[in-house]
């Protein structure tokens, strides 16, 4: 079933004529993923100026002249279909999740926007996922596609509670942990330390900074997203917007170490748990980021739905998701309506992201309560058969002691 589905997507994206332009629905793209960056960039180039001179170019410099150089919309296919099989072999274990998440994946019309519309965050879903698998799999790439990844988009660093998580599995001491973690941050600062160089000797300054880094955190551009940071930042007073920018790019890493207290304890099982782990802690992370787009969400929500026993364990969850999407899609259409026919004002997106996203924290948090509740009935279940094993062992030590005296007996007779 997933190689007919897996072929009628393809067969659907060759024979198509995908020239669809969303960049003005926040939804699906962004200043910082749009196609129609590369584009522009690729003109500049072609006559001889530096992209990073305008304020229109917001992809990093790899990306950019990666994606020029290459000049093939297939790419973003090939990437669609390695980011599925990734997601299978890190965090399928249960065979109906296998199934059930690759046709999810290939039959969202969401996911399949995101390739038609070319968004550029493509490229950060699958180095999150190389990185995890090579953290699983070939520790030594791990710290590279890590500063790849960090090159990349910064907002991923908190990917590093569910990284400690992997190394505290394979490390036998404290201390053989700690060198292990101090060795691969030092290798993720190298890689990145390099791949900027590589940027500024192929734009010839480093003007790109600026404009894919500071304005990344720092941004200019409030136009409506998906996030509802740009909200509360555009009606601001300028002296006050710094800080309260530095505060929210700060904020996620103070969720690395509670994240890895969280799920540390699931070290043993990270096969079981490592999708719902990253799930939550990316949640965490773009909570506070602006720039989001809805496959960045899409993503998300399939790693949590790795422990769909959880989250589904109640009624009222299912509710909280359906509820949660249907905001959030009918701000999407009401917005169509009202903004774009000038009868509205962009607040009303913003309202509706919002209550949106009170029900998207609701339900992870539900998720996490029910994962505490099944790590103590987990305990329990161990406790039980840790005594059911000492038992056994005793009578199995009985009866031997009991064949003995039995033979010694004989013997003597």
């Amino acid at each position: 079933m997933y190689r007919i589905v897996l072929a009628l997507k393809c067969l659907l994206w060759f024979l198509g004529k995908w020239e669809v332009d969303l960049t003005w629905l926040p939804y699906f793209s962004n200043p910082y993923t749009q196609y129609s960056n590369i584009r522009e960039a690729k003109y500049l180039l072609a006559n001889n100026y530096n992209p990073y001179n305008t304020d229109g170019i917001f992809q990093k410099p790899l990306v950019v002249y990666g994606l020029i150089y290459i000049d093939n919309d297939h790419i973003f296919l090939i990437v669609d279909i390695l980011i599925s099989f990734l997601i299978v072999q890190l965090f399928g274990a249960k065979q109906g999740y296998r199934k059930s998440i690759l046709l999810f994946y290939h039959l969202n019309p969401i996911t399949f926007a995101n390739i038609i519309l070319k968004n550029t965050n493509a490229f950060d879903h699958l180095f999150l996922l190389l990185t995890i698998y090579s953290a699983l799999k070939i520790r030594l790439l791990s710290p590279i596609l890590f500063g790849f990844l960090l090159y990349l988009n910064p907002q991923y660093f908190i990917v590093l509670a569910a990284i400690s998580v992997i190394f505290r599995r394979e490390s036998s001491t404290t201390s053989k942990f700690a060198l292990t973690l101090i060795a691969f941050l030092l290798v993720s600062v190298l890689t990145i330390g390099c791949l900027l160089y590589a940027s500024q000797q192929i734009t010839g300054d480093w003007k790109f900074v600026q404009k894919t880094y500071i304005d990344y955190y720092f941004p200019k551009d409030h136009r409506p997203t998906i996030g509802f940071l740009w909200a509360l930042f555009s009606g601001l007073f300028s002296k006050y917007k710094s800080l309260y920018h530095a505060f929210f790019m700060l904020l996620p890493s103070c969720y690395i170490l509670p994240l890895y207290n969280l799920f540390v304890k699931y070290a043993k099982r990270e096969k079981e748990y490592l999708g719902f782990m990253i799930g939550v802690s990316l949640f965490c992370s773009f909570l506070y980021f602006q720039y989001i787009a809805i496959s960045d969400l899409i993503i998300i929500f399939i790693l949590l739905f790795q422990r769909y026993d959880w989250l589904f364990n109640s009624l009222p969850t299912i509710v909280i998701v359906h509820a949660g999407c249907l905001i959030l899609f009918l701000g999407g259409g009401l917005q169509l309506t009202w903004t774009h026919s000038f009868t509205g004002n962009p607040n009303f997106t913003f309202f509706q992201v919002f209550v949106s996203y009170v029900f998207y924290v609701i339900l992870v948090s539900e998720g996490v309560r029910e994962m505490l509740k099944f790590r103590t009935i987990q305990k329990k279940e161990e406790k039980e058969k840790m005594k059911q094993d000492e038992e056994e062992e005793k009578l199995e030590r009985e009866e031997k002691e009991d064949d003995q005296i039995g033979k010694t007996k004989v013997k003597g007779d």
